[in-house]
C-alpha cells in the first residue's frame, strides 16, 4: 500500500510550466513535483456538521523542488475545478519546504503501509487552516496533517485521524460562527 499522487491534467501542467517561465529559467528542470488537488470547506458548513467527504474541489497546488534545493508552491485554479486553469499564487522558500517535509512525514506513517491513500491539500479559510489531506482509498479513514492553523491543537506536527480533526476543527468553526453572529459589526 502507498501514498498515491493524483495525476495532473496536461493543461494544468502546461499552465504551470508557462507560469513558472516568468519566475525561473525559460525551460526549468525540476527535481521533484507533487500535484495536490485542493479541497475546501466553508466555515458555516463545517460548523453545521460537514465532514471530509463534503470537501469541495478548488483547483490544485503544485509543489516543486528545483536544482540547487529551492522549492516553490503554486496555487493553480480556474472558473471550475480544472477548467482554464491559471496561476493564482506563487510561494517559494520556507513554506514550500515545510510542505515537502510534511509529505515525507505522511509517507512514513504506518497506516500508509497498510492502505492506499491519495495526497490532497485541504484549505478551510474560516478557521485559518491549510493541511495535507490523506484521502483513504480503503477502510481506515482519512488523515489530516496541518501546515498552518490558528488552533494549537492542530499544530504543524500533528497527525489527526478524520474524527479527531473534525472534532477540533468543528469546535473552532462553531466558536467563530457564534462570535460572528453575535458581533453587531460583523454584518
Amino acid at each position: 500500500m502507498a501514498l498515491h499522487l493524483v495525476p495532473p491534467p496536461s493543461a494544468t501542467m502546461s499552465a504551470h510550466h508557462e507560469s513558472m517561465a516568468d519566475f525561473m529559467d525559460p525551460d526549468p528542470l525540476h527535481v521533484e513535483v507533487f500535484h495536490l488537488p485542493v479541497g475546501t470547506l466553508g466555515l458555516s458548513e463545517l460548523a453545521a456538521g460537514a465532514t471530509l467527504h463534503d470537501v469541495v474541489p478548488a483547483g490544485c497546488r503544485i509543489l516543486t523542488k528545483w536544482p540547487g534545493g529551492s522549492t516553490t508552491l503554486c496555487e493553480m485554479g480556474g472558473p471550475t475545478d480544472y477548467e482554464a486553469v491559471e496561476l493564482r499564487n506563487f510561494t517559494s522558500g520556507d513554506f514550500a519546504a515545510k510542505v515537502f517535509a510534511r509529505i515525507a512525514a505522511a509517507q512514513a506513517l504506518d497506516v500508509v503501509g497498510l492502505e492506499d491513500f491519495e495526497l490532497h491539500f485541504l484549505s478551510i479559510p474560516g478557521i485559518y487552516l491549510e493541511a495535507l489531506h490523506l484521502v483513504c482509498k480503503g477502510k481506515s479513514g482519512d488523515f489530516v496533517l496541518p501546515l498552518i492553523s490558528m488552533d494549537p491543537r492542530l499544530g504543524s506536527d500533528a497527525v489527526c485521524g478524520a474524527a479527531e480533526f473534525l472534532a477540533v476543527a468543528r469546535a473552532s468553526a462553531e466558536a467563530r460562527v457564534a462570535k460572528t453572529s453575535s458581533d453587531p459589526l460583523s454584518s
